[in-house]
């Protein structure tokens, strides 16, 4: 099918209108054809349309913006070691399609900043840790969202930024674009039900609960916190998580979220790329829980 020109486009979009069944599929069909270039011109129509035919504009406007996430969550798995910021914005762009990435870039390289000007110079890794928990978990108030816990916005960076509150991973992977931008050697720690960040300033890891407001615990506390949970320790739990994994459980924690929900059409666009994301390493056992 020949590319359609931005003329062209526009006229199909102006055919959204139509009444006759057979008729709107064909138009419906070519503007899914037409590919992203058919967004601003359903947006402009979408900004002066009556509610009826508004529902009609956003359901094809969803379609071609999951369409094109789809493709770019391909391409970031056919990373060896996809980067976990770029996919933590793309698991955003499910839930908010038109969110800008680099405003809250901006935000995250304003916070590290904001930590550095507190220190000085040459402060070692450990008192950047203490200056950053005061930061973030005092002066800021990020902590769990108890009273939501199971509220979608919570797996959402962009809106988790915006409202201060989330669940053990999201809030560990705040953690961990921080510690990235401050040069703190933190990685992901996929204990079952209860996401944490380790890092490593000594001997022996030192684990953070972003979820607890930043609370340190020694590896004979995650063994109680696994104990309490009903789980046996076993040393893979504390393990790096790679950014892959990282990312799967914060989209899988969504899926459960959509299902419980009543949005099962959500729950398994969301499972689709789940997929395609684990697509790039061989399959295995999926850790549980937030």
């Amino acid at each position: 099918m020949k590319t359609l020109s931005d003329s062209e486009t526009r006229s199909l979009v102006s055919l959204l209108d139509e009444e006759d069944p057979a008729v709107l599929h064909l138009v419906q069909s070519r503007i899914l054809d037409a590919g992203p270039s058919a967004i601003p011109h359903l947006e402009e129509l979408r900004r002066r349309c009556e509610a009826e035919l508004a529902s009609r504009v956003d359901g094809l406007m969803n379609r071609l913006h999951f369409r094109r996430l789809q493709d770019d969550f391909r391409e970031l798995a056919s990373s060896p070691a996809p980067d976990l910021e770029r996919g933590v914005w793309l698991v955003a762009r499910f839930g908010y399609p038109t969110a800008d990435p680099a405003a809250f870039t901006g935000w995250l390289d304003s916070c590290a900043d904001g930590v550095r000007r507190a220190l000085p110079e040459g402060a070692p890794p450990a008192q950047t840790l203490q200056e950053l928990n005061r930061q973030l978990f005092g002066v800021m108030g990020f902590c769990g969202n108890e009273q939501h816990y199971y509220d979608p916005d919570n797996s959402y960076l962009n809106r988790v930024i915006e409202k201060r509150r989330g669940i053990p991973v999201s809030l560990s992977v705040l953690y961990l674009l921080l510690s990235k931008r401050l040069a703190l050697p933190a990685f992901g720690v996929a204990t079952p039900g209860h996401f944490l960040v380790g890092l490593r300033l000594g001997p022996q890891a030192t684990y953070i609960d972003p979820y607890g407001r930043g609370r340190l615990m020694a590896l004979a506390d995650v063994r109680q916190m696994l104990a309490r949970s009903g789980y046996e320790f076993r040393p893979e739990f504390v393990a790096p998580a790679s950014p892959r994994d990282i990312l799967a459980r914060m989209m899988r924690n969504l899926v459960s979220i959509y299902q419980k929900g009543a949005q099962p059409e959500r729950a398994e666009m969301l499972s689709s790329l789940v997929d395609v994301l684990l697509s790039g390493r061989a399959p295995r056992p999926a850790a549980r829980g937030s």
